[in-house]
């Protein structure tokens, strides 16, 4: 038996040229046909990302046109009235006020969703929108009795009304709350994100769980609100389509206060939120905010000292502090008349920017 020896450092053979030619051949066959097959691929990712495309677009169409049909009956979702349950009557977080009688074929009425509501500026923004013809649902987190009771003045109003206790803080149940009630509402049209937490955050008194609650009330909270509502809000029959507006601040605007780092931090973050979603919600939906000075004074803490307040209002051109109602008549209008305003912050602080 021959053996070939082959000595260390010994070049292997060269091929010949027919071989060289043979390997070329073959190694640009295998590379067209990974070509090729990269390009199919695309073209089918392409197709069915169109496809999907105009699945959602004639979805959101549909939507449209389902909310500008005649819906007399809005709320049967919830069968309860307004007012304080008897005693054999189990608690329940909704109650709901009586409907106004709607004439056949009548258009329905504007659905607006407030954030803590129940007291102050969400109660305004309430009353406010209720007069401009809007029904309302509203959460409150601790003020059940204040809830109930503007319950039971918007019903005397004849809007239809229902509210929920929701803690803004726990985000799981923030989005459990957004996925269950837009399946059940029939339309949304205005998403006000007025709750808030506004807590002092001395540097040397910083904790975690300090900082994160007021993000997650703050900013994610109306972040999870709004991506969850936004179906209904898209398909919202509102002249300029559906509004969301958030309550800012104009002391995150790049006029902080001392001590308040992490409000203003998740203050700032709810502003961009607005900013973002302005173009992500576009064109069905506008997404604005209303940034107050002080629009009602905090119940406790150091602002709630005469002192303290009389040197914030010396540095107010207009001499005085706002009112909710100030605060919820500009809430009106971002959502039921500024039909070509999105991505805007209003300032509603009598002045205090300019100086």
């Amino acid at each position: 038996m021959l053996a070939t020896t082959v000595q260390p450092g010994t070049p292997p053979p060269a091929l010949s040229r027919q071989d060289a030619q043979t390997v070329a051949f073959w190694s640009m066959v295998v590379a067209l046909v990974g070509l090729l097959a990269v390009v199919a691929l695309l073209s089918v990712a392409l197709q069915r990302r169109r496809s999907r495309e105009r699945e959602l677009k004639r979805e959101a169409q549909r939507r449209r046109e389902d909310a500008k049909k005649p819906r007399p009956d809005p709320w049967a979702e919830a069968g309860r009235r307004a007012g304080s349950p008897p005693p054999d009557e189990p608690e329940s977080p909704t109650r709901v006020a009586p409907e106004p009688q709607a004439s056949a074929g009548a258009a329905r009425r504007p659905v607006a969703l407030i954030t803590g509501a129940a007291r102050r500026v969400g109660r305004a923004c309430a009353l406010e929108l209720a007069r401009a013809g809007c029904d309302i649902v509203f959460t409150y987190h601790s003020s059940e009795d204040d809830a109930r009771e503007l319950a039971r003045e918007l019903a005397a109003m004849g809007t239809v009304v229902s509210f929920h206790r929701l803690d803004l803080s726990d985000l799981t149940a923030v989005g459990a709350f957004a996925a269950e009630r837009a399946e059940m509402m029939h339309a949304l049209d205005i998403l006000v994100h007025n709750a808030s937490v506004y807590e002092p955050s001395p540097i040397d008194e910083l904790t975690p769980e300090g900082i994160t609650r007021q993000y997650r009330v703050n900013a994610a909270a109306p972040l999870i609100l709004t991506a969850g509502f936004a179906p209904l809000l898209r398909a919202s029959g509102l002249n300029g389509g559906g509004s969301v507006i958030a309550f800012a601040d104009i002391h995150s605007m790049g006029r902080p206060r001392r001590n308040f780092s992490a409000y203003s931090m998740s203050k700032a973050a709810l502003a961009e939120m607005i900013y973002s979603l302005a173009r992500d919600l576009a064109p069905d939906v506008r997404v604005n905010g209303v940034a107050p000075g002080v629009v009602a004074w905090p119940e406790g803490g150091a602002d709630a000292d005469p002192d303290t307040q009389a040197k914030y209002l010396r540095r107010i051109p207009l001499g005085r502090a706002g009112t909710p109602e100030d605060a919820a008549r500009v809430v009106r209008w971002l959502a039921l008349e500024a039909t070509y305003v999105t991505g805007e912050i209003v300032r509603v602080d009598g002045g205090r920017w300019l100086t």
